[in-house]
């Protein structure tokens, strides 16, 4: 046993070794036994070692990949989101626009009607307020015809009344004509206190303003004219 702790005490030393050690039987026997138990002891802490090393460089090949793979993720969510951003901009722009083209558009409809209007000669506003009524009585007798016989005929006396009531203007029948195709007339909806009625007839409706025959007049009671009190060529509202 001696020997054997002189052999782990000399162990890698590069000098001869004590003569006396040699020389031991023992020495011999446990240095053999010992080197060939150190060669694979060294074996087994080298295989060890190099397991150790290759785990942990496969740790930190994954670990480096999932860094890769968050800093990507991260770059599209960026992406996503300005694209998103970029798109709600864009149609917020697209809307803007088309409203702005669509409002100078209606716009310049209404202030060439006007323009067009101011024109006509004569009365405009009175040929303006008979062509008018003279529509509604012909709305007015489709609703109360009650066969086809006399719905035909009650329209033809009506619109017989047209060219009587427009003077045989073909410049204000062009532009009725016009007008009808781009824009439509918002009719009185409210009584002189400015609340709706929603519930009232046509006839009821017309009666309040005036309407009483076929001819278009706007005729009171007791005879007066009111054809010039109804209508404010430059308070008309128009819808497109």
């Amino acid at each position: 046993m001696a020997a054997w702790f002189a052999n782990i005490q000399y162990h890698g030393h590069e000098g001869p070794l004590p003569a006396a050690l040699v020389s031991d039987l023992d020495f011999g026997l446990m240095s053999r036994h010992g080197s060939r138990r150190c060669v694979a002891a060294n074996r087994l802490v080298r295989k060890l070692y190099h397991r150790g090393e290759a785990y942990w460089q496969k740790c930190g090949e994954a670990e480096q990949r999932v860094i890769q793979e968050s800093v990507m993720a991260s770059t599209l969510q960026r992406q996503l989101d300005d694209e998103r951003t970029g798109i709600a901009s864009r149609i917020k722009h697209a809307t803007k626009a088309a409203m702005r083209t669509f409002a100078n558009k209606f716009q310049g409809k209404i202030d060439r009607a006007k323009e067009k209007i101011k024109a006509l000669g004569g009365n405009p506003k009175k040929k303006l307020v008979q062509l008018a009524q003279v529509e509604a009585n012909i709305y007015f007798a489709r609703i109360r015809c009650e066969a086809p016989d006399s719905f035909d005929a009650e329209a033809a006396i009506t619109e017989s009344w047209l060219p009587n009531v427009a003077g045989g203007d073909v410049e204000l029948s062009n532009l009725f004509a016009e007008l009808d195709s781009d824009l439509v007339i918002s009719p009185i909806s409210s009584d002189s206190s400015g609340t709706v009625r929603d519930n009232v007839s046509l006839e009821t409706l017309a009666a309040d303003v005036g309407i009483s025959t076929l001819d278009g007049s706007m005729m009171g009671e007791l005879g007066e004219d009111h054809d010039d009190e109804y209508v404010n060529i430059d308070d008309w509202a128009f819808v497109g």
